[in-house]
């Protein structure tokens, strides 16, 4: 229950009950990597420890991977899988089966899926 009907209230105790409906996350089934340099036609993409200011042995991830589940009634079975590189975090929303808008317009919804892709120049 919010500690007041003020908005911010209402929004924070929204938070935290999605926030205490997630479930923990399995170190097995998170993915860490280094990217690494690589070659595209006359163009030559520098590996992480290419980089001057990075130690040659350097282990530090660039990139990781992990699928979130929200164990409430609203996202039950509905996966987040969470994308973060070096320059590009990606969300993709899943659509769950048995959607009401299915073909309304145009394209089958049960296989699209929405993304919130957020760059770092």
């Amino acid at each position: 229950t919010p500690v007041s009907l003020d908005a911010e209230d209402i929004r924070n105790e929204k938070v935290v009950k999605v926030l205490r409906s997630m479930r923990p996350v399995d170190l097995e089934d998170v993915v860490v990597g280094q990217y690494k340099g690589h070659s595209e036609g006359n163009k030559t993409y520098p590996s992480y420890t290419d980089d001057p200011s990075v130690p040659n042995n350097s282990l530090t991830p660039t990139f990781a991977a992990s699928t979130l589940f929200i164990d409430n009634a609203r996202w039950d079975g509905v996966p987040f899988l969470m994308i973060a590189g070096n320059a590009e975090i990606r969300v993709q929303f899943k659509n769950v089966p048995g959607n009401l808008y299915n073909r309304k317009f145009g394209t089958d919804l049960d296989e699209a899926a929405n993304e919130l892709v957020i760059r770092a120049q």
